[in-house]
């Protein structure tokens, strides 16, 4: 687990790259691969009845016996398609074809009377765009200019409108409502749109509200050919049965245009998501219907502004990264795929029926990478740490079960904690007379088998060996998670190593040895400089159980503990020997005998009768108990020393401010 400051680096990584990638060219991707991931994967749907698309293509030039070239038809035709569909009820009729150019005066006479009679019908007019360049070759503005239809047919028209796709290198994916260069004019869809009835314009509404120059991003509804198409032969024909022309034509827009499904041929058509592997591309007749219909049933593409897309993505790799700030690898890579699995699932729902268009290639691909990357990264560099905290740990003289269960705890041998725990100091009896016998190397000998006597035992009950000194041992049994565990499992070691080094039993390696025992808080981690660093427990109480065990000294006792290292309800292993204030101290402690031999333990009730007259500054009482207690007992140390004390009280007096607590000068 890291520690918290480098769960804030990770995320801020994280953060930050993510930024800079959605600051980045990086998320023009979502208009190429992603918008196509997303048609892939919602499929094609269904457009709405009440646009149909009047192609001219070859085939209606081979049919009716006129030129390939559009261009070149008489307008005489276009004239009997307009009367006709006026006739049959169609409510708007548009032109993707800029008629800029007078032609046959009689043809072109009859279609302007045609679209005068129609009155719902809408030209097509060009945008063409001159850059204005300075002297170094640099575009520093430009003007547009607006190609309108012959002025016999503007002016015979309901109107005129521009229908402008914006290239990328992608292809098209959106138009322009309206233009800035064109006087913010309506775009062809839109002026359509508005001579549709009122309940057949849902999506006219919502772009009441939109700012001019706004652009939509198209909702294709499938290849070339989705939107209801008739050749303009086939057009022609059903003009011929009234009937069958009403009911195909009436109330809905006609948009007429080139529509080639030849790919030899095709000339206005555009690259999109659609476009087949034969190269056949959608046609800009069918993009405009494509924008029409869209308006009609409001299903226009939506996409969140760049501010909001760029917070979802720096929220999104904060998501991500938690799973590897709180899992192992394996975990996180499996919550990363589950995640991205959710998010996908989301994006391909929300684009399929809310008309939502939300990033994927960013938030599945590029960010999910930088994420993963982080996490093995930080993974690897944690596996590295927590080695070289191991060796470390291992020279200081932990085991690696050991180092594994306070690794636990810490969360990071470098970093360290301040917790809860038992602090249990020992000293051997009498070390430095055995050092002086025997020669440094022996000496080593002698200490080691004594300390693999030791530590195990620590180790076994849950303890760590923080600290050796000499032939003092500082260990500690951390009680934040268990404050009774901790204590029991000092005193289960305390007492085993007690009957080892103290028994009757003396085992190869053992040594008499004192024991400390007191609880409070401590800091338990590295100390040291850069060049040398030491596991070690820090704090008041390590120097607490330091003078506790010395204690043992004054009475000729084994074990003391204070009152907070025992465990509850344990006065069967503890005698009271009293209230003391250490060396150093200036607060009372009440220390407590403990031992393995439990005969050690047998209080007679006229020690305590003397130790409550002792409190009480009743010396020459107590000195009459305490006799009577070491004369059948000589080897109660405890009670020796209050003998011993008490006849000086008797001699020197206690002093006003006496509370019954002994003052140790001694360490």
């Amino acid at each position: 687990m890291f520690r918290l400051t480098n769960r804030y680096l990770l995320i801020l990584a994280s953060v930050a790259i993510t930024l800079l990638v959605g600051l980045s060219p990086l998320t023009e991707l979502e208009s190429g691969p992603g918008i196509r991931f997303l048609y892939a994967m919602r499929g094609m749907r269904t457009p709405p009845s009440d646009v149909l698309i009047v192609s001219l293509d070859s085939r209606a030039a081979s049919a009716l016996g006129l030129p390939r070239r559009i261009t070149e038809w008489s307008r005489a035709n276009h004239a009997a398609l307009v009367d006709g569909l006026a006739a049959s009820g169609a409510a708007a009729i548009g032109f993707d074809v800029l008629f800029e150019r007078a032609r046959d005066p009689v043809g072109d006479a009859a279609f302007a009377r045609a679209l005068r009679r129609a009155g719902t019908v809408v030209l097509a007019e060009a945008v063409s765009r001159q850059k204005i360049v300075d002297s170094a070759g640099r575009e520093v503005a430009s003007i547009e200019h607006r190609t309108l239809p012959l002025s016999l047919f503007g002016e015979a028209a309901h109107g005129t409108a521009p229908f402008i796709l914006p290239k990328s290198d992608e292809g098209v994916f959106e138009y322009w409502t309206h233009l800035p260069g064109a006087g913010n004019r309506p775009s062809m869809p839109l002026a359509l749109a508005k001579l549709l009835p009122e309940d057949a314009r849902s999506g006219v509404q919502a772009l009441r509200a939109a700012p001019v120059s706004h652009r939509l991003a198209l909702n294709l509804y499938g290849p070339l050919g989705r939107i209801p198409t008739l050749s303009y032969d086939q057009a022609l024909k059903v003009l011929e049965d009234p009937l069958e022309a009403r009911r195909r034509f009436a109330g809905k827009a006609i948009i007429v245009g080139l529509s080639e499904p030849n790919q030899s041929l095709q000339a206005d058509a555009y690259r999109t998501p659609y476009s087949g592997p034969d190269g056949v591309d959608v046609s800009g007749v069918e993009l405009c219907a494509t924008a029409l219909a869209n308006l009609l049933d409001a299903s226009y593409l939506r996409r969140p502004g760049p501010i909001v897309e760029l917070a979802g993505l720096l929220a999104w790799s904060v998501v991500l990264m938690l799973a590897w700030l709180c899992l192992a690898p394996r975990m996180a890579m499996f919550a990363t795929l589950l995640a991205l699995g959710g998010y996908a699932l989301g994006a391909v729902s929300a684009f399929g029926s809310a008309h939502l268009w939300l990033p994927v290639v960013l938030p599945l691909v590029i960010i999910p990478g930088v994420v993963v990357g982080l996490g093995l990264g930080a993974h690897y560099r944690r596996v590295r740490i927590r080695q070289a905290d191991l060796e470390r740990a291992m020279e200081h003289g932990l085991s690696r079960q050991a180092f594994e269960r306070l690794e636990g705890v810490l969360g990071g041998m470098s970093a360290g904690r301040t917790v809860f725990a038992v602090c249990m100091c020992s000293d051997i009896e009498g070390y430095t007379t055995i050092s002086e016998a025997l020669s440094p190397k022996a000496t080593r000998d002698v200490l080691n088998r004594y300390l693999e006597m030791f530590i195990p035992r620590i180790e076994a009950s849950g303890g760590y060996v923080a600290d050796i000194v000499g032939d003092s041992v500082m260990s500690v049994w951390l009680a934040d998670a268990s404050p009774s565990g901790a204590r029991d499992g000092a005193l289960r070691a305390t007492l085993e190593l007690d009957a080892c080094m103290n028994g009757d039993k003396h085992e190869p390696g053992a040594l008499p040895t004192r024991f400390g025992l007191h609880f409070g808080q401590v800091f338990l981690g590295e100390v040291g400089s850069d060049k040398r660093r030491e596991i070690r427990a820090v704090g008041d109480i390590v120097n607490t159980a330091s003078r506790v065990q010395t204690a043992n000294k004054l009475f000729g006792t084994w074990i003391l503990a204070s009152e907070g290292a025992l465990p509850e309800h344990r006065s069967d292993i503890a005698r009271f020997a009293g209230r003391f204030v250490l060396k150093g101290k200036r607060q009372s402690l009440a220390l407590y005998q403990l031992s393995s031999n439990p005969a050690a333990l047998v209080c007679a009730p006229e020690f305590e009768h003397g130790l409550a007259a002792f409190v009480s500054g009743d010396f020459d009482t107590a000195v009459s108990f305490f006799e009577r207690v070491l004369a059948s007992r000589p080897e109660d140390g405890i009670c020796a020393y209050y003998l011993g004390l008490s006849r000086q009280l008797v001699r020197s007096g206690a002093g006003p401010e006496w509370d019954g607590s002994v003052v140790l000068s001694s360490k």
